[in-house]
């Protein structure tokens, strides 16, 4: 008896990546929304919502398990290895910019905020970007009085500010990206 998992069908899929994108759309509005409330916003019955997912707890599951595999794609989309740390560094607070409401939800969320799996995939996934980090403050572009794990949190929440000013504060999304990219660049290199 083999063990593989069966991909899911094309309409269970389609159904699946509803929920999940109502899921982040409504609580993204509402931390409190119901179920209902997202089921109705996937356009599918409540009762299809919880065969997917039978309680709020195994949604903000998948929602993790979402944001990491897409987190993980924009790291990789960034070519962190290529290029100096802070070319390096601006492709990828670009490439996780757009992201900017499933990251909402998982760091602000106080469900999505005890996903003790999210947390541990997040600190396997966003490796390239602590290496990064370790090259420019081993090569000097960066600067070595700030600990590592201190910029690459400092560099969420600026994607997360960031996001907040374009979503709810009237900056374009050039505007948004080129205060990340300024105050991440004071942050790693304080003296330029």
């Amino acid at each position: 008896m083999s063990t593989e998992t069966v991909p899911e069908s094309g309409t269970k899929a389609r159904t699946r990546r509803a929920i999940l994108d109502a899921a982040v759309d409504v609580l993204g509005k509402n931390a409190g929304a119901s179920l209902s409330e997202i089921a109705a916003e996937a356009e599918v019955g409540r009762s299809t919502l919880h065969r997917y997912y039978p309680e709020r707890v195994d949604l903000i599951q998948a929602l993790g398990e979402d944001a990491l595999d897409k987190l993980g794609a924009a790291l990789r989309r960034a070519r962190p290895t290529e290029g100096d740390a802070a070319a390096a560094l601006r492709r990828m607070s670009h490439e996780c910019f757009d992201l900017g409401p499933l990251l909402s939800l998982m760091f602000g969320d106080p469900q999505a905020l005890s996903n003790a799996a999210f947390w541990e995939g997040l600190g396997a996934i966003d490796a390239p970007l602590l290496a990064v980090i370790e090259r420019g403050q081993s090569d000097g572009t960066f600067t070595s009085t700030l600990k590592v794990r201190w910029i690459r949190r400092m560099l969420w929440w600026c994607l997360l500010t960031g996001w907040e000013g374009f979503n709810n504060e009237g900056y374009s999304r050039t505007e948004a990206i080129e205060a990340i990219d300024t105050t991440v660049a004071r942050i790693t290199n304080p003296d330029h």
